[in-house]
């Protein structure tokens, strides 16, 4: 079963501690079990009478041991044995239940992992709702899978013993009630089979419906500002009307496996009894230790069912969890290189070339980036000037030619350690719905509050924050709602130069802003010049009025248009 091997192989100790833990609660029950025959033929005035099979073993077993089958030495095993059964299986639960926490623990962590690990470019092709899906629901149906898997285990374990013990009370009998039972597993079957379909499908429509609603979240003030909430709505709808479906497909086949197993429990066991009286002749003793039994092992056989049932349907959770976390490592990016250099010359392009989708971004190109100096980029949308600056963060490396930092080739070098001295402020201005002091930090507790009011006054976002009711406490709003456009980009300027970077990138960082504060934000920029590198893209003109060098870059071809030296191509 490829469910049990992943388990086994993933928690190896834990499986088996579970399994001895059952297997000795089962031998305990069986134990039990065993004795309630001389009980019973003590009780009905038959234990002078010769005996033979079970009950004359449990009685040589006594024997053995130096003590008479009385009723009160019947009694206390029966007790015994039940009570360290009740501790052996509260013992194998528990541990149960702690490997189920850890599953889901351990697979979030690993879905956490392969995601923060791997390159750019397989972000750019997966829906952000598929990893929330992942971590909130599928970890946690995955995780109840082991737990199902473990109560299978349980229940098999049980049913092997009551069987054992009902085989040696009469094998003809317990015959009959195996291949009944036999019957009853495969005529339910199409029940599971209908489960795990609906399973599969439910996790495939949970994932594209979560994906779905994090967009249109995402989007919702422009749904609602242009009156069209309703927009997105039929679609939500319908992916919703069709989980719907599965979920009722699945509330039917678990409640008709549970509604036929009765009868069919009740018919097997009349089969078995039959057997035994009709055609055996057994004793009055034996035959109730034996329905006992039949009772008991075809109950573990129903709940083995259903839970198999359940452990397939969840299980469709778990391989989809396994499937992204494999996929995502498959883009696992570079690691390891030589430390960055300090970045105290310069940062240069060499004849880099780059396509993406069959078009060609970069032709040649070639550039220079002075340190301690501001460099623009222009050109008009769609012409490469954030896959360039890509290139430099090594988030996309070119077909042909080299990234240097300082002569150094960036492919030579750790990323991260690189990664680490860069400082980037995108476009669309990322802010936590929390405080300000955590939009800044990214939760870093190697950040002081001294770090934090230094950042804010570099970027020019110290005098509002510290007027704020709780100052760098105060929380932004719901993606900087609280805030206004220019002070959440001076947040996120300040997110940037927290960590004091060698390399400042400020991707469109003034698209949205007025004129009026996007020349305080080129202002606030200007003041960083001889201390850090910054490069920044901008289709606005102002700019270049505080830019040192300035290249424009179109049809995949740059040309340094810097005012003071005219215009010229370079690449």
């Amino acid at each position: 079963m490829r469910v049990f091997r992943y388990f086994v192989r993933a928690y190896p100790w834990q499986s088996l501690a579970v399994l001895l833990c059952l297997l000795l609660a089962a031998l305990m029950e069986g134990v039990g079990i065993s004795t309630l025959l001389p009980l019973l033929s003590l009780a009905t005035g038959s234990a002078d009478a010769e005996t033979g099979g079970l009950e004359a073993g449990v009685r040589a077993a006594f024997g053995h041991f130096g003590l008479e089958p009385t009723l009160g030495a019947l009694l206390a095993v029966i007790c015994i044995a039940a009570w360290t059964k009740a501790l052996l299986v509260l013992l194998s639960r528990r541990q149960v239940g702690y490997t189920v926490a850890r599953v889901a623990t351990d697979l979030r962590l690993d879905l956490l992992s392969a995601l923060l690990s791997t390159r750019w470019s397989y972000y750019t092709r997966q829906p952000v709702g598929a990893a929330a899906n992942a971590i909130a629901t599928e970890a946690h149906r995955a995780s109840r899978a082991f737990e199902h898997l473990a109560l299978i285990s349980t229940h098999a374990i049980e049913a092997a013993v009551y069987l054992g013990v009902a085989i040696a009370i009469s094998w003809q009998a317990s015959v009959v009630t195996v291949a009944a039972a036999l019957v009853m597993f495969t005529s339910l079957g199409a029940l599971v089979r209908m489960s795990g379909r609906a399973g599969r499908r439910q996790t495939t429509l949970m994932k594209s419906l979560l994906a779905r609603l994090t967009d249109s979240l995402q989007a919702v003030k422009l749904l609602k500002a242009t009156g069209r909430e309703e927009a997105m709505a039929p679609l939500l709808a319908e992916e919703t009307r069709l989980l719907n479906r599965q979920l009722r497909k699945r509330v039917f086949a678990k409640e008709a496996l549970r509604a036929l197993q009765e009868p069919l429990l009740i018919t097997m066991v009349g089969a078995g009894v039959f057997v035994a009286i009709g055609l055996l002749g057994m004793p009055f003793s034996a035959i109730l230790v034996l329905v006992f039994t039949f009772m008991r092992a075809l109950l573990k056989v129903n709940s083995i069912q259903s839970k198999y049932q359940s452990m397939v349907t969840e299980a469709s959770a778990l391989w989809s969890l396994v499937s992204m976390i494999e996929h995502a490592r498959g883009f696992g990016e570079r690691s390891g290189g030589e430390d960055a250099p300090p970045l105290e010359h310069e940062v240069s392009l060499r004849d880099v070339v780059l396509h993406y989708d069959g078009q060609q971004l970069l032709d040649h190109v070639s550039l220079q980036i002075p340190a301690g100096r501001i460099t623009a980029i222009i050109g008009p949308s769609g012409s490469g000037k954030t896959t360039l600056v890509d290139l430099v963060t090594g988030l996309v490396e070119p077909e042909t030619g080299q990234v240097l930092v300082d002569g150094v080739p960036l492919t030579t070098l750790d990323l991260t350690r690189w990664r680490r001295r860069v400082g980037y402020v995108p476009q669309e201005m990322l802010l936590l719905h929390d405080s300000v002091r955590v939009n800044v930090t990214f939760g870093d507790p190697n950040l002081s509050d001294a770090d934090v009011e230094s950042a804010l006054r570099d970027a020019g976002a110290w005098d509002f924050v510290s007027a704020m009711p709780d100052g760098i406490d105060s929380s932004v709003g719901e993606r900087g709602a609280l805030l206004s456009g220019g002070q959440r980009q001076r947040i996120s300027i300040a997110r940037a130069l927290v960590h004091r970077p060698r390399l400042l990138i400020l991707d469109e960082a003034t698209a949205a802003l007025d004129a009026e504060t996007e020349a305080a934000v080129w202002s606030v920029v200007a003041k960083l010049r001889g201390r850090t590198t910054v490069v920044a893209i901008s289709h606005q003109p102002a700019l270049t009025g505080v830019a040192d060098r300035i290249y424009h870059l179109e049809d995949g071809r740059v040309r340094d248009v810097t005012a003071t030296r005219g215009s010229r191509e370079v690449a």
